[in-house]
């Protein structure tokens, strides 16, 4: 068709084909990265560039291909005597980049949204469903969410990542435990199906070790006023340390333990190790990985047994933090041994400047936790300001 004496457009005259034409593997690989971008209109510029510098006669071959084929538009300017291309007008784009197994960029956000819909849906109806709510759990998988809806990563990637917030959620509804490696096994049907750049992504937003997934062997960390011992009367006394980690399996091989006159366990890792440094003698301390994982529970146990003392329990001054105090509390109730929340009361709670708002998930824990008889005195007062001021604080503040 011609638009003027010098301009003019040419194109088969055929309907667009419903099959690729037959191409060498470069004019492949040329044809896809020209169909990557969803414009209607490529110049001839922009298309020999994406060919490169020794790609010319191959792009030139290409588009006279896809002239004779029906898959374009040529647009064409006359020089010198010369009919030339200086651009081309895809006749049906979508169908070529299907055809070629190519997003462009509107296919892309359209997937991208498509799976950002669907993990929140999923979101909706896991926090809804969760018999054993984890609020610090659905507060990351929210963040996390809205983080990769921004992100422009490759389609893989927010895939991949989406994925990996499933399957947190379903390690924390499992109770599991274990090291990276474990976990990454259960995410990605692989030991180390996540890379560096997933792992880094991961700690910037999830507490890790709350969740109960470790870099290496899960540990106990103990400090103060014990003394533990091993079969042959190997002996560790830890009154003169700072504080210590022993993997949970030599702490099940003790077969004796001077016990100490109370236990104090903190959840918060920052404050077991500033509060590690004063104890007063007679006193010693357990950092309580968040919701201790059953493995943690069985080694506490058996050091209960030959180390038998009532226990101070301090987590932090919200829902999650009672329910976990409660719960550890279970384990020393379980031995016939007395414990009391410590220094996670009402006046902590009220001296602190935190101002952090209860979620939903917040204040339904709170309803689950003040319908139970058995609830401390303290910590039911606790709840009831959480309630009515409808904010909650961490134990680091304070401790």
């Amino acid at each position: 068709m011609v638009k003027s004496r010098t301009r003019r457009e040419r194109r088969a005259d055929a309907p667009v084909p419903q099959t690729l034409p037959l191409l060498d593997p470069h004019q492949l690989g040329l044809l896809r990265r020209w169909v990557r971008s969803d414009a209607a209109r490529r110049t001839y510029g922009t298309l020999i560039k994406e060919a490169g510098p020794s790609g010319i006669e191959r792009a030139e071959a290409l588009c006279t291909c896809l002239l004779q084929e029906g898959w374009i538009i040529r647009c064409e300017q006359l020089t010198g005597g010369t009919w030339q291309w200086d651009a081309l007008i895809w006749r049906d784009l979508l169908r070529l980049q299907t055809l070629l197994g190519v997003a462009g960029p509107g296919q892309k956000a359209e997937t991208r949204q498509a799976l950002i819909d669907q993990a929140q849906g999923w979101l909706r109806s896991w926090s809804a469903s969760a018999t054993e709510p984890d609020p610090d759990l659905l507060d990351e998988l929210e963040q996390a969410t809205d983080q990769l809806a921004d992100d422009r990563g490759p389609l893989d990637r927010l895939t991949r990542r989406l994925d990996v917030l499933r399957a947190l959620a379903a390690w924390h509804d499992a109770g599991a435990s274990g090291t990276r490696r474990d976990f990454a096994l259960r995410a990605a049907d692989g030991t180390k199906a996540l890379s560096a750049a997933d792992w880094r992504w991961l700690e910037s937003g999830f507490d890790l070790e709350r969740l109960r997934i470790a870099r290496f062997a899960l540990m106990a960390w103990i400090a103060g006023d014990v003394t533990l011992y091993w079969p042959a009367g190997q002996a560790l006394p830890l009154a003169h340390l700072h504080c210590i980690g022993l993997p949970l399996t030599d702490l099940l091989r003790m077969d004796a333990a001077q016990a100490p006159q109370r236990w104090w366990l903190i959840e918060n890792r920052a404050s077991f190790e500033r509060q590690a440094l004063s104890l007063e003698p007679g006193t010693a301390l357990l950092w309580m990985p968040g919701r201790p994982p059953l493995a943690w529970r069985q080694a506490i146990r058996h050091l209960l047994r030959l180390a038998p003392a009532p226990a101070w329990i301090s987590a932090d001054a919200d829902p999650s933090g009672v329910d976990i105090a409660c719960s550890v509390g279970e384990l020393w109730q379980s031995l016939s041994l007395a414990w009391e929340p410590h220094r996670m009361g009402v006046t902590e709670w009220t001296a602190t400047a935190q101002t952090w708002p209860l979620n939903t998930h917040d204040r339904r824990l709170l309803d689950n936790l003040l319908a139970r008889a058995e609830l401390p005195v303290g910590l039911r007062a606790l709840c009831k300001a959480m309630q009515n001021d409808g904010r909650k604080a961490e134990q680091e503040a304070w401790l």
